[in-house]
């Protein structure tokens, strides 16, 4: 009776044990559920994290980049200060010089200043510059016009020896304010003789300035446009000579790029070719801005003064304020300085700028690179405006051709077809590209994903243990039955009742989380389509664009062959129309 109480007792136990037991496994299913969607949450967070990780680092790469560029900045602010007071210690002298030149003639013009102040002034200045060729040179003005012929030619004797060249061209000129013909004629005739067309000075702009805006003579100017014609024919016929400024062209129009719109968002994330395309579209801007730059240099009148004084004086200013061979290195290195300044620090930037323009700093030039220098640092190279129409206009097939070889390099390089990629898929972009098989390519792709996933929902490893464990404790407890130990057959069935139980509730939670997946993959399925479409878009956008851009290179081409340099030359203001 005892035994039997007790088996009762037991019994009811074990009873309320497996029901707990289910209490506890249910309790744990919706553990799992809540753990699961805490696992989604934080995935979700851990996504965040990472993209707001990722631009805290840009931000941080982007402040290091800032205080760099502020650092070179101060720095070459600092140096260029230095560069130009060393300039002026050891060559300011030269500028008190090149203030009285033109100030010298002027002032004789009108009478108000003696000529003994002025001989007396530019001797003390020739004491004070020794080497320098500009002293002398007013020496011999100011002797000129006291009547002096020997200190005159001793002068004269002087500049030469310390610079033939320009000393030549400053003696032209001031005969030229005076209307003597024949001597300005006969002293640039003595210059161009002495002149090698592969290696020019800098001070050669101040002939094409004389030429271009009309300041030289009847006789001076024929005989310059001839030696000119001859030198461009001669030197057109070296092939290296010619490639050397069709590609200083080719790099200049290639500065002109625009950038990218910003509307183009999808394609940089999407697709891996962007960087190409991105290159290749902003390459073709520079066709429709090469021909923007050539309307607005040649747009309106060059402003001519109708007195031959003042065109003359212009171009006397501009050959005695050329720096002289012994300052060039100083000029150089504030060019480089000047260069970061302009740039902000970014020295790649500068860099490429002086590369550009090394052809400036170069003592001798050849007469197309000289050509060149003028078209194109018209200011830096001390050209006027009238000089820089002129010289484009010589240099226009180099131009043409330079733009020519940056339209073909683009066009050959477009790519055939564009690589996208989304969600781990990859698809191509061609001519003969149907989207919406793109599109149905990437949802196949994305519903496989997600069935796949769905496939790996399965039992969990203790579940599916406790499911064997639970059949093996039933098969026990069967056969313990049988043999008369009822009592341990009733343990085990509780046994086998509660990991039936628990594999039942895993079981149970498998089709929520199959949905759940399955409802996520949707969802990722239609914003990649929105994305691919709109990429999709975009790129038909960029090659439209593109082909508007890289369709200018043909009214460049024509706009530029229309420039005739003949036109550009200037009628002096004593001389008829024709002369």
């Amino acid at each position: 009776m005892n035994m039997t109480n007790v088996s009762t007792t037991d019994i009811s136990g074990l009873v309320n044990a497996v029901r707990q037991v289910s209490r506890n496994q249910e309790t744990l299913g919706n553990q799992q559920v809540v753990l699961h969607n805490d696992m989604s949450a934080m995935q979700r967070n851990q996504d965040s994290t990472q993209r707001e990780l990722l631009d805290l680092k840009s931000q941080f790469v982007e402040y290091v980049r800032r205080d760099e560029l502020r650092q070179n900045l101060q720095l070459a602010q600092v140096q260029i200060l230095e560069v130009r007071g060393e300039l002026n210690d050891k060559f300011g002298k030269f500028a008190e010089v090149r203030e009285l030149a033109t100030g010298t003639l002027q002032a004789l013009d009108a009478g108000i200043v003696s000529h003994g102040a002025i001989r007396d002034l530019s001797e003390e200045l020739m004491l004070r510059t020794p080497g320098y060729w500009l002293a002398p040179a007013l020496i011999a003005v100011a002797s000129w016009i006291r009547d002096e012929p020997e200190l005159a030619a001793k002068a004269i004797g002087e500049a030469l020896r310390r610079d033939n060249d320009k000393a030549s061209l400053f003696f032209a000129l001031v005969l030229r304010r005076q209307q003597r013909d024949r001597a300005t004629a006969a002293w640039v005739r003595q210059y161009a003789a002495r002149q090698d067309p592969a290696k020019l000075s800098r001070e050669f702009v101040v002939v094409l300035d004389a030429v271009s805006t009309g300041a030289f003579g009847r006789e001076a100017k024929p005989m310059l446009l001839e030696q000119m014609s001859e030198w461009y024919g001669r030197l057109g016929q070296d092939q290296d000579t010619v490639d050397r400024q069709v590609e200083r062209w080719a790099k200049m129009i290639d500065t002109m790029r625009r950038p990218a719109d910003a509307r183009y968002e999808l394609l940089p994330v999407l697709s891996p070719t962007w960087p190409q395309l991105k290159d290749l579209l902003e390459g073709a801007t520079v066709h429709g801005a090469a021909e923007e730059m050539l309307r607005t240099t040649f747009e309106g009148p060059v402003p001519q003064s109708r007195d031959l004084h003042e065109r003359v004086d212009g171009i006397l200013d501009n050959l005695v304020r050329d720096f002289d061979a012994e300052e060039a290195p100083f000029r150089k290195r504030e060019a480089e300085l000047q260069a970061i300044v302009d740039a902000q620090g970014d020295h790649d930037l500068a860099r490429k700028k002086m590369t550009a323009e090394d052809p400036l700093h170069e003592q001798t030039v050849d007469f197309l690179t000289l050509l060149s220098n003028a078209a194109l640092h018209g200011d830096r190279a001390g050209a006027s405006a009238g000089t820089q129409r002129f010289t484009l206009a010589l240099a226009r097939d180099w131009l043409v051709q330079g733009a020519g070889r940056l339209e073909a390099a683009n066009i050959a390089a477009m790519p055939s077809r564009v690589e996208l990629r989304a969600e781990g898929w990859t698809g191509w972009v061609d001519g003969d590209t149907d989207e919406q098989r793109l599109v149905g390519s990437l949802s196949e792709h994305i519903d496989r994903e997600t069935a796949k996933a769905v496939s790996e929902v399965r039992m969990s490893g203790a579940a599916q243990a406790a499911a064997v464990c639970g059949g093996l404790a039933l098969l026990v407890a069967l056969l313990s039955a049988v043999g008369g130990a009822s009592g341990f057959a009733l343990f085990l069935l509780f046994v086998a009742a509660a990991l039936g139980v628990w594999a039942a509730f895993d079981v149970r939670a498998l089709p929520a989380r199959r949905a759940e997946i399955r409802r996520k993959g949707d969802q990722r399925r239609v914003a990649a389509v929105v994305r691919l479409r709109g990429a999709i878009a975009e790129l038909v956008d960029l090659r439209g664009e593109w082909q508007q851009e890289i369709a200018k290179a043909d009214s460049l081409r024509t706009f530029a062959e229309g420039l005739t340099a003949t036109a550009f030359v200037a009628i002096a203001p004593d001389q008829p129309r024709g002369a």
